[in-house]
């Protein structure tokens, strides 16, 4: 008899660097990392109301492209406020 294989999301660099983006995601979506708010112009500000099991969820339900957007956005985000603070 064969072995049984599951299918899962995590196997192999694609998914190890999906597994990564989705708990990025997970810490963004409680709070703004550069002052713990929650800016209107975020685009996980809506998320962020969510109960946090909601939060996974709709996060767990998010392409590859969209987890990518969403680092990319807060680390150029991030920086910005950094460098406002020191001018």
């Amino acid at each position: 008899m064969a072995p049984t294989t599951t299918k899962n999301k995590s196997a192999g660099p694609v998914g190890d660097g999906r597994v990564a983006l989705e708990r990025r995601a997970l810490e963004l979506a409680k709070s703004c990392p550069a002052d713990l708010s929650n800016p209107r112009e975020c685009p996980l500000c809506e998320v962020r109301l969510l109960p946090a099991r909601a939060r996974r969820v709709w996060i767990h339900h998010l392409s590859l492209d969209e987890l990518e957007y969403l680092a990319t956005y807060h680390t150029c985000c991030y920086v910005e406020k950094m460098a406002a603070r020191v001018r």
